[in-house]
């Protein structure tokens, strides 16, 4: 019994030693000010002002408490104010009202949408030191700053064309296809520099990406005068029975009809692309003329790697060439992700009549940086 009683008047006297709860010292370490997170993600195109919460662990304060922050920027990609964001008016401080352990904190008034593709920046905002206080919760002393990434939902243009910059001519001047297999088909200009037969290959001199054309042999007869070649809506408006329609992206496209074979167009090689890009797309307009299509002709698209062709991004043919003939198809293609590398857009046609048409009016490849 006497046991007991020594153990009750130990545990009266704790409690009378303590006259309430806030008399417990907690470790220095619990008493801190920290952001809500130590990264906070966005795109340009997102509405609003950025905000995250501060946090402060001291007893309520009776008065207002003035905190402090300054705004730094990484040494690359930074975010540039004015250009990609707006700061708020009070930008490099804020107030924790009194009787607040929390606040909302607006971190960025705004963001600013262009149409440019520059690929994501950053801005860092880190917390300046109150007396007394820790930087960054216990376990999250990373919070101490908070790094808004604006992210880039603009796609770049890796490489691109729309077949604007090769010469074409007013007339409805048709190219002498091969009775063989020809690698490269040549211009007839390279023999003739007056002729007005349309360009089969184009060297590049501008933006636009240059192409080489090849021909294999199916079923040549005999040499024929066919529509093959980049014409212009000139030409394409004078003879509507012929082509059917214009180009919708400029003035001109590369056009194949009759073929009796397949003609392939090589791009020029397109850098850039790599693991980093996201959102890889190929953007084509094609058209296919209405008419009665058979089985094997149509139109397939690669991406040739060092790894090679692969299997076809696009392919277009027998039943879903009749199911979009005569209208205009403005697609958009995913590009796999073994395909983000150096590389060559390899597009191949084929067609067998004269009413067979088929028209590329432009083909890119672009992805968010």
């Amino acid at each position: 019994m006497k046991s007991i009683k020594f153990i009750y008047l130990i545990g009266l006297v704790s409690i009378l030693g303590c006259d309430t709860e806030n008399d417990v010292l907690l470790p220095s370490e619990f008493n801190y000010i920290s952001f809500k997170t130590n990264e906070i993600n966005v795109l340009e195109s997102d509405m609003g002002a950025v905000t995250t919460t501060f946090t402060y662990s001291g007893e309520l304060l009776s008065e207002d408490l003035t905190v402090n922050y300054t705004v730094a920027f990484p040494d690359e990609d930074a975010a540039q104010e004015g250009i990609d964001f707006m700061l708020p008016a009070s930008s490099g401080s804020f107030i924790l009202p009194a009787g607040q352990s929390t606040v909302d904190v607006i971190l960025l008034e705004s963001l600013v949408n262009d149409d440019l593709s520059k690929g994501s920046r950053a801005v860092t905002f880190n917390l300046q030191s109150i007396q007394g206080y820790i930087l960054g919760e216990p376990d999250k002393r990373e919070n101490k700053s908070v790094t808004v990434n604006i992210g880039e939902d603009d796609l770049f243009e890796f490489g691109y064309t729309s077949f604007e910059e090769v010469p074409t001519f007013g007339t409805l001047t048709r190219y002498p296809r091969p009775a063989a297999t020809q690698d490269p088909l040549p211009n007839i200009q390279d023999t003739d520099p007056a002729s007005e037969v349309p360009y089969v290959s184009y060297v590049s001199t501008g933006d636009e990406l240059g192409f080489t054309a090849s021909f294999l042999a199916a079923s040549v007869s005999a040499i024929e005068q066919e529509i093959m070649g980049v014409y212009n809506t000139t030409v394409t408006s004078a003879n509507p029975d012929s082509f059917e329609t214009n180009s919708i992206d400029g003035n001109q496209g590369y056009v194949t009809s009759d073929l009796d074979g397949f003609v392939t167009l090589t791009f020029d090689e397109i850098t850039g692309l790599n693991p980093d890009v996201t959102n890889a797309v190929l953007d084509i307009k094609l058209f296919f003329r209405t008419t009665s299509w058979e089985t094997e002709d149509g139109v397939v698209v690669y991406f040739e790697t060092a790894d090679g062709l692969g299997d076809p991004i696009l392919s277009i043919f027998d039943d879903d060439v009749e199911a979009v003939e005569g209208t205009w198809q403005e697609l958009r293609i995913p590009i796999p992700d073994n395909k983000l590398a150096t590389g060559k857009l390899v597009v191949t046609f084929r067609n067998g009549a004269g009413t067979e048409m088929i028209i590329l009016d432009s083909i890119s490849i672009k992805g968010i940086l």
